[in-house]
């Protein structure tokens, strides 16, 4: 298995059709979006990917934004896109994943919105829950969206939790 930081500009087709088919077979509800483009709302600068004999297994999208944070401006890798090939779960390639993020972190703290599902994973990888809800600018429409269905979770010490977060974008 290996693990590698890819540069979305650096991306090629030939890598990325089989990110497009790990994320149909994870997102088995969003197939035919993922069987099309390789991210679902804002697209990734970078994707960490984990392969098995070259085919990727694992993956993570990450892109750095700045974001709001009260009265804050802050620097933050969002990660998104998070997902392990379903015959492949159970094998600890997820936290392998989230402790070569830690390495790679390109913003002082990773961020993150997640499923109540999967909070606990992300807790064991360290990430912690820091708001309950977060706002979304949609920079088509300028709409904002305040969502509280999904935790926000942070990795990194010193995150000012407890104050509103505005990604000022898409979610990842």
């Amino acid at each position: 298995m290996t693990i590698a930081m890819i540069p979305e500009t650096e991306l090629t087709e030939d890598q990325d059709k089989p990110l497009r088919e790990l994320l149909a077979k994870a997102f088995p509800g969003r197939a035919d979006h993922f069987r099309q483009q390789s991210w679902w709302l804002a697209r990734p600068q970078w994707r960490l990917i984990l392969s098995d004999g070259g085919v990727p297994v694992a993956h993570l999208g990450i892109e750095r934004r700045r974001i709001g944070v009260g009265d804050e401006d802050l620097y933050v890798a969002g990660v998104g896109h998070v997902c392990t090939d379903p015959a492949y779960r159970g094998r600890g390639l997820g936290v392998e994943l989230m402790a070569h993020l830690r390495e790679v972190l390109p913003a002082p703290f990773g961020f993150l919105t997640c499923s109540r599902a999967v909070q606990g994973f992300y807790e064991a990888a360290g990430w912690v829950e820091v708001a309950p809800g977060v706002t979304m600018t949609n920079v088509y429409t300028g709409e904002k969206i305040t969502a509280y269905t999904h935790p926000a979770m942070v990795l990194g010490d010193g995150f000012p939790a407890g104050r509103p977060i505005d990604l000022r974008g898409l979610p990842w």
